[in-house]
């Protein structure tokens, strides 16, 4: 250990091991410079029925333990045995014994760390090198792979797994489903791998979002309308019709009106659907339901519509309980799996890559799976910038600079920019990352026109942001670009000032 490297507390002594039996201790590649072996796994040990845990490796390096696809890490850059692993007071202790390369461990990028059982319950994100990012983590065994493991529900973790298996039951089954989740975490994508996979595949696969759908235009939308029903109505096929033989996902179901529910229940009770003036038709559509909201406690959602729904309900994991499959997602997904085409040819994208994995690692991603692809695409968009403008290779890393390196080329007002957002708009840690004191970079925030502070925005302003999301401080930081903190004081201001 190098003095002045951070250590963690040493384990507590006799925490149980309850709960914890015949979990498997589990390395998944996060991000590799081979993008083929992103995802890739290996079992480093298991809780015995005693709660000790048997290491099935006393080291981690180059050329060993294998993992699932036969080769180690396999970077030149990552020593031997880079990484001591120990059983110590039912948990683990890892230590970094390479000289010749780094290894950073958690948030903190220590090279020491003891770790109780229920810490790895949570998991722990390792960097090798410049270039390997990987996840530690105590799980269920995951060995046992669905027979719909080619899913397009990409992972490698036990939840991942979980949810293929249910996709695959549900597949084989022609009731109702129900998708639970919040929002970005693949509900539609979960709906599309139940039909692809289920005997209705040949048929259409409708797609309906119930918070476009006006509710006066509902019922006519969903089961048809006949010529003259209404002022101005022609014939029209509803999107039960549309998807006769096939599969209707309904997307927000939580936002159907009211006056629609009795009429959907009916629907799905008989297999008929009143067209509206028209006569009564019978439809064959398969429904599979989505809601990021607790249906239980909505408002007005009837729950005997609700009961009907849910012959099958799946509870899609958010991207934080799922850590493992941050870097599969970005490889496997058709927004982001260019991105990592030539990183054997270019050192330096390899380790900012690295940087933004084992930083992904370490957030909540309140978006889930959609907030974590579009961050990296405006990372990769960033990368660009850096590269058309010839800048050092060090500037790919902005983002992990310390106010006490050696002095670096000049911070671009780019840079300020993408570290800006990184940091949810908060100055002190955007300064803490850039290498700057914050007087320093409020000088240069006063001419960049892309950064705002809270002083450049105005009440009206702040008041018409509340009316349009909400008084959610997240989302209200998204829609003005300053930080959380920020727009709550000026909140505060507004609401004692005197009218």
């Amino acid at each position: 250990m190098q003095p002045g490297e951070k250590t963690r507390a040493p384990l507590r002594t006799g925490e149980s091991g309850e709960g914890v039996a015949s979990r498997r201790l589990r390395l998944t590649m996060i991000f590799h410079p081979d993008r083929a072996r992103i995802g890739a796994s290996l079992n480093l040990g298991v809780i015995e029925p005693s709660g000790a845990l048997r290491l099935d490796a006393a080291f981690i390096g180059r050329e060993a333990p294998l993992f699932e696809d036969g080769v180690g890490l396999g970077e030149p850059h990552v020593s031997r045995r880079a990484l001591k692993l120990k059983y110590h007071a039912r948990g683990l202790e890892l230590q970094c014994v390479s000289e010749r390369s780094y290894t950073h461990l958690g948030p903190q990028k220590t090279s020491t760390m003891s770790l109780t059982f229920k810490e790895l319950q949570r998991g722990l994100a390792l960097r090798f090198g410049h270039g390997v990012v990987c996840w530690l983590s105590l799980g269920a065994d995951t060995s046992d792979q669905s027979a719909n493991a080619h899913s397009t529900f990409v992972g490698a973790s036990p939840q991942a797994v979980h949810v293929r298996r249910l996709i695959h039951i549900a597949a084989n089954s022609d009731l109702p489903v129900l998708l639970r989740g919040e929002s970005g975490v693949g509900k539609e994508v979960v709906a599309t791998a139940i039909h692809t996979a289920s005997a209705r595949s040949a048929k259409s696969l409708v797609v309906l979002n119930m918070a476009a759908l006006p509710e006066t235009l509902a019922e006519a939308e969903l089961f048809g309308s006949a010529r003259g029903a209404f002022t101005g109505a022609e014939k029209r096929t509803g999107y039960f019709a549309q998807a006769n033989k096939g599969t209707l996902f309904l997307d927000e179901i939580g936002d159907l009106p009211v006056s629609i529910q009795p009429k959907l229940l009916r629907a799905l009770q008989t297999g008929e659907i009143q067209v509206v003036g028209g006569r009564p038709t019978s439809v064959d559509a398969r429904i599979i339901a989505a809601s990021d909201a607790n249906l239980d406690d909505t408002r007005g959602f009837k729950h005997a519509l609700l009961q009907r729904l849910s012959g099958i309900t799946i509870e899609l994991p958010a991207l934080r309980e799922r850590r493992e499959d941050v870097g599969i997602l970005l490889a496997t997904s058709e927004q982001t799996k260019g991105l990592f085409q030539d990183l054997k040819r270019s050192p330096r994208e390899t380790a900012a890559w690295a940087n933004f994995l084992y930083d992904a690692l370490h957030r909540d991603w309140p978006g889930n799976v959609r907030e974590l692809l579009l961050s990296a695409q405006r990372f990769a968009l960033s990368l660009q910038h850096n590269a058309e403008s010839r800048l050092a290779p060090r500037h790919f890393v902005i983002h992990t600079r310390n106010r006490d390196s050696t002095p670096m080329d000049p911070v671009t007002d780019a840079d300020i920019t993408t570290v800006y957002e990184q940091s949810e708009f908060e100055v002190a840690e955007t300064a803490r990352r850039l290498g700057l004191s914050r007087a320093a970079l409020y000088r240069r925030v006063a001419t960049i026109p892309t950064v705002r502070l809270a002083a450049d925005c105005s009440d009206t302003e702040i008041l018409t942001a509340v009316d349009a999301v909400g008084r959610n401080l997240q989302a209200l930081s998204r829609e003005l670009r300053i930080s959380k903190a920020a727009i709550a004081s000026r909140l505060r201001l507004i609401e004692t000032r005197p009218t």
